[in-house]
């Protein structure tokens, strides 16, 4: 332990490569893990409603949209929006 600490406050250029290396890591697991979390599917769904007018869905990126077991009275408007 003795040796490391006295290798990172000694020598600051090694000591500012290893602190750089450790931030770009994280910075690359951070991006990655955002990016997966970005892609999940969405999910919209009406079920087991009455509506006496109009249906209006909107889904920015990829998901599923859908209107089940619902009594509309209007007209039903799904729009999927590409968010690339």
């Amino acid at each position: 332990m003795s040796v490391t600490t006295g290798m990172l406050t000694q020598h600051w250029a090694v000591a500012w490569w290893i602190a750089t290396g450790v931030l770009v890591l994280l910075g690359g697991g951070l991006q990655a893990w955002l990016t997966v979390g970005e892609r999940a599917r969405a999910s919209q769904r009406v079920t087991g409603t009455r509506v006496t007018g109009s249906v209006r869905q909107t889904l920015a990126g990829a998901g599923d949209q859908g209107v089940e077991r619902s009594e509309v009275g209007g007209d039903v408007s799904q729009r999927q929006e590409n968010s690339e």
